[in-house]
């Protein structure tokens, strides 16, 4: 069962998983993504990652809430991120998900806000 916190390790911090291995464990071929209103397809997303994954040392994610309902999934998270060079990001993150029968995420709502570190 795929936990947003467990996606993200494997994304971000799983230097043993590519992103594309990390992507097809936890997201469906037809996944899709809305960040701040804006809409991205599994391609985009696991470009983003990619590109994102060479900056950062760490990315730490702390649950706030969570609701786990098989294919509902509900959770407000906060992230911080170090990246190499020593930059400090940190937001709260609200998301909505869809999940399928494998539990794997179809689609990600999600919104963020920038916290000061």
């Amino acid at each position: 069962m795929s936990r947003l916190k467990d996606a993200i390790e494997d994304l971000l911090n799983n230097r043993k998983l590519t992103v594309d291995e990390a992507a097809d464990k936890h997201f469906t071929p037809d996944f899709r993504q809305r960040t701040n209103g804006r809409w991205e397809d599994r391609t985009t997303v696991i470009a983003r990652l990619t590109d994102f994954r060479k900056v950062i040392a760490q990315a730490t994610v702390t649950i706030l809430n969570e609701f786990d309902n098989a294919k509902s999934y509900a959770e407000r998270h906060i992230i911080e991120i170090v990246t190499h060079d020593g930059e400090r990001i940190c937001q709260e993150v609200y998301v909505f998900a869809e999940r399928d029968n494998d539990q794997r995420f179809t689609k990600i709502e999600e919104t963020t806000l920038k916290l000061d570190t």
